[in-house]
């Protein structure tokens, strides 16, 4: 019988195949660890970038802080006319020009013609604590609310809390709100906590949180086409149940004829004193007529963008569009704009996340955050347009921001 005997390369061909899927297995697991090592260094420097914008950024604003001359550190703060308010609480001289002028001299040493109390009756008695400590002390402590409020957003909201509390440290709303010690930190934490209670199945906090916010009620003028549009019944009834509740104390406190002080203190000339120093539409045009086109433009994609997105999305085209349309409003007031731009930094398009990136930068020119706004909202609507509907009739880009 004749009996085959392999040749030498033979069989070193049959050992090859036996030890190639060895070499292949141990290649690829090389392959697999240098990956990870490699996506260990970027990750890590990634996080030293961003934790160097954010340091960069806090110590820039504290030098800033620190060299502003006593009009702009003192005598300029919005805060004056909510401490002055306070001061004035129980009595409607609250809404006189001169009696606050003269509370802010008696408690600052100086006042501008601009800082007129125009809060609903019911700021004055949440104020009047703080009244108690003198001016710079209270000024501060306010200010250190507005951060922990800040905080309170940054926690509580969906994304990259280190790149927000970053982006938040060039952003010029924040800054503002923070040097001015205005209040708007404190409604945008009020409004994050009353989405975190909605979609953790508590609607009636949610309501409330969210009715509190009245203390600038005209920042919310779209707000509750969201809550209407999810039919969270429950939610709307504690809201108004809570604004109701205000009301009542301010009737309760100052009688019926308050009403009528409030509308002639809202027409006071003063309150618009410079269309630069305004983050909406009608800043945006100077007051030409266009800007109320513009305004019903805004409304259609917001409402668009709520019939569509998500509650995540909806909530922040919401807070967005209402601080666009609304007549009156300062660059604080444009920290409402961060939940879009925060949600922006997620679309899929490169362009959208350009844009928000832009936003941040805190020198652009006066009307160029609103247009990076609009640039947003509309980005937002093709987004939606294009995405392909998810389970339970969402767009996939919205299942996605609420996952």
């Amino acid at each position: 019988m004749f009996v085959h005997t392999p040749r030498v390369h033979e069989i070193g061909h049959v050992a090859c195949f036996a030890t190639r899927p060895r070499d292949t297995l141990v290649a690829q697991l090389w392959a697999s660890v240098a990956a990870s090592s490699r996506r260990t260094r970027l990750m890590r420097l990634r996080h030293a970038v961003v934790i160097a914008f954010l340091v960069t950024g806090v110590l820039l604003r504290a030098w800033i802080i620190g060299h502003l001359n006593r009009d702009l550190a003192v005598c300029s703060v919005d805060f004056g006319s909510f401490y002055a308010g306070g001061k004035l609480a129980g009595s409607l001289a609250m809404y006189s020009p001169a009696a606050v002028f003269a509370e802010e001299d008696r408690a600052m040493g100086c006042h501008t013609q601009n800082l007129i109390f125009i809060k609903p009756p019911f700021y004055g008695l949440l104020m009047r604590p703080l009244t108690r400590l003198p001016f710079q002390t209270a000024l501060w402590l306010w200010r250190m609310l507005g951060l922990c409020a800040l905080g309170v957003f940054l926690w509580l909201w969906p994304g990259d809390r280190l790149v927000a509390m970053a982006a938040c440290a060039w952003f010029l709303p924040e800054a503002t709100n923070f040097t001015m010690g205005q209040d708007v930190a404190i409604v945008l934490a009020l409004t994050t906590g009353g989405y975190y209670c909605l979609k953790t199945g508590r609607p009636i906090a949610g309501g409330v949180l969210m009715g509190l916010g009245a203390i600038k009620f005209h920042l919310f003028l779209l707000l509750p086409l969201v809550l209407l549009r999810r039919k969270m019944w429950r939610a709307i009834a504690a809201a108004a149940t809570t604004v109701a509740l205000l009301m009542g104390i301010a009737f309760a406190v100052y009688g019926p004829g308050w009403l009528r002080t409030y509308r002639l203190a809202l027409r006071d000339w003063r309150l618009n004193p410079y269309f630069q120093n305004m983050v909406n539409l009608n800043g945006l045009f100077h007051g030409r007529p266009i800007w109320i086109v513009a305004a019903l433009a805004v409304v259609l994609l917001t409402r668009f963008i709520n019939r569509r997105a998500s509650l995540d999305l909806a909530l922040a085209a919401a807070l967005a569009g209402g601080v666009l349309v609304v007549p009156h409003n300062t660059i604080s007031d444009g920290l409402l704009f961060l939940p879009l731009i925060l949600e922006a930094r997620r679309f899929p398009g490169a362009s959208a996340r350009a844009i928000a990136t832009v936003a941040f930068i805190p020198i652009l020119p006066p009307g160029w955050l609103q247009i990076a706004v609009i640039l947003l909202l509309m980005s937002a609507v093709r987004t939606l347009r294009l995405q392909p509907a998810a389970p339970g009739r969402q767009p996939a880009v919205a299942a996605a921001n609420s996952a």
